[in-house]
C-alpha cells in the first residue's frame, strides 16, 4: 500500500489567510492511495493469481466489502479516520497578533476547523494606542465566539485544549476566555478551560508549529494515555 499526498498538504493545512494573494485560487487536491495485491477471485478484468494495483482517489467511488461483514469496531475506526474532528483528543488554537487557527487533532488527522485574521494597527499609530487596543479587543471577542463554535470543549474525549503562540498572546487569549465565560455564565466552558487548558510557547504563529506543541512536556504528560500519544511514540521509534 502506498499513499501519495501531492498537493494535499497545501490544500488541507495551508489555507490562505483571507485577503492574501493566494486565497482566490486554492491548490487542487491530488491525494491517491495505491493498493497492490494478488487477485484471489477471477473476474472479467484480471485473471486469478495476477498482481493488480487499485488506485483510490477523491471523487471516485469505491466499494469495499468484507465477507464476514463490518463489525462496530471496524466501522468506528473508519468514521474516526474520515469524519472531520471525530475522535479528536486535542483541541488547539495557534495564535498570533490578530491571527488564530483552530485545530482538532485525532489519532489519524489534524483538521483546521477555522481561521481568523483581524487587521491590527501598530501600537505607535495615532492617537496613542487606542486603535490598537480596540482592534485587539475585537480580536479576542472573535476568538471566543469561534472557539465555542469550532472546538468541542464539552466532549469527554477531548483531553487537552492548547493555547499556543510565540509571544504573550496565548496568555491573554486564555485569560480573556476565562473571564468572558464567567460573564456569560458558561460554567461548562470555564470548567473545561481550567481542567484541560494548556499554554505552550511556540516559535511561530503558523499552524505547522503544532509539531512543537505535541512534543512539549506539558502536552506529553496530559496525553500519555491517549491513542494519539501512543501512536506518536511508535512513530518516533
Amino acid at each position: 500500500m502506498e499513499y501519495s499526498s501531492s498537493g494535499a498538504q497545501s490544500a488541507a493545512t495551508d489555507q490562505a489567510v483571507p485577503g492574501s494573494p493566494s486565497s482566490s485560487a486554492p491548490s487542487p487536491t491530488t491525494v491517491t492511495l495505491h493498493i497492490s495485491g494478488r487477485v484471489t477471485s477471477e473476474n472479467e478484468h484480471v485473471r486469478m493469481g495476477a498482481f493488480h494495483t487499485l488506485d483510490i482517489e477523491p471523487n471516485r467511488d469505491v466499494r469495499i466489502e468484507k465477507i464476514e461483514g463490518w463489525d462496530s469496531i471496524a466501522l468506528s475506526r473508519v468514521q474516526e479516520s474520515c469524519v472531520p474532528g471525530r475522535g479528536a483528543e486535542v483541541g488547539a488554537i495557534v495564535c498570533g497578533e490578530g491571527t488564530a487557527a483552530f485545530c482538532l487533532l485525532s489519532q489519524h488527522l489534524t483538521i483546521i476547523t477555522h481561521r481568523l485574521s483581524v487587521p491590527i494597527p501598530r501600537k505607535a499609530s495615532a492617537p496613542g494606542t487606542s486603535q490598537y487596543e480596540k482592534a485587539m479587543t475585537k480580536f479576542y471577542t472573535m476568538v471566543y465566539d469561534a472557539f465555542v463554535r469550532h472546538i468541542p470543549f464539552a466532549n469527554p474525549n477531548l483531553r487537552a485544549i492548547v493555547f499556543a503562540s510565540p509571544g504573550w498572546i496565548r496568555d491573554t487569549v486564555y485569560s480573556t476566555m476565562i473571564n468572558e465565560a464567567g460573564k456569560r455564565n458558561d460554567k461548562l466552558l470555564a470548567k473545561s478551560l481550567r481542567e484541560k487548558g494548556l499554554k505552550v510557547h511556540v516559535s511561530s504563529a503558523h499552524v505547522h508549529s503544532l509539531v512543537e506543541v505535541l512534543k512539549s512536556p506539558e502536552i506529553m504528560a496530559q496525553l500519555k494515555e491517549t491513542k494519539f500519544a501512543r501512536e506518536g511514540i511508535v512513530l518516533d521509534k
